[in-house]
């Protein structure tokens, strides 16, 4: 026993160097797993709207707009100048992104759009996809989860890579948190590596409930 006291009186920096790292991970794993097993899962899907570039560039304006629960696409005409030598401002063309909560999955929302559109003329689509489902355009869930970047710490990457500084790498994407729990959320192909903007439309909630 005393020879053990001594070693440690006489190594105390060596020690210290071993003991200290490992209770700064041990503390970091209670950080990340605590909230994992006391924050309940998400209780309602998230809508949101991810920018696609198309080729050539769209002739209709869609802007998504939530009117008494439920989502609607207004469709509007590119306004084109008479001289072919003025520049055109084409507007960003968006798709729709559904996160099930139920699967943990994201899936693309099909809208049925007109093909064209009469100057001057503006049109309005239900989505159909979402039929039967209220829509809640807010920031957080009525569960308490909102969107939060997936750059967030407990996001993923590993607790090694958190505590030694190895997960510093840009995320490209979306993630919902509650309460110190982060969930990336697993974009299709092409958004998950794409570098367009993704914005949240709201929360929905089913009818019955």
């Amino acid at each position: 026993m005393a020879d053990t006291r001594g070693f440690l009186r006489d190594n105390a920096v060596l020690v210290a160097a071993f003991v200290l790292p490992a209770i700064v991970a041990v503390l970091f794993i209670l950080a990340t797993a605590i909230p994992t097993w006391t924050v309940p899962l998400p209780q309602h899907d998230l809508l949101v709207r991810a920018e696609h570039y198309e080729s050539p560039p769209p002739d209709l304006y869609v802007e998504y707009v939530v009117r008494d629960g439920r989502l609607e696409a207004v469709v509007k005409p590119v306004v084109k100048p008479d001289n072919p030598n003025v520049g055109i401002t084409y507007p960003q063309r968006w798709k729709l992104l559904l996160f099930d909560h139920t699967t943990m999955e994201v899936r693309e929302i099909p809208v049925d759009l007109p093909r064209d559109v009469a100057a001057g003329e503006t049109r309005t689509v239900p989505v159909d996809a979402l039929a039967g489902r209220r829509m809640l355009a807010n920031e957080v869930a009525p569960d308490g989860y909102r969107v939060v970047s997936p750059n967030t710490y407990g996001s993923g990457g590993g607790i090694v890579n958190e505590v030694f500084g190895m997960n510093r790498r840009y995320r490209r994407g979306i993630a919902i948190g509650r309460d110190g729990r982060t969930i990336e959320l697993q974009l299709p192909t092409p958004y998950r590596e794409s570098y367009g903007s993704i914005v949240t439309i709201g929360w929905t909630v089913d009818e019955n409930r």
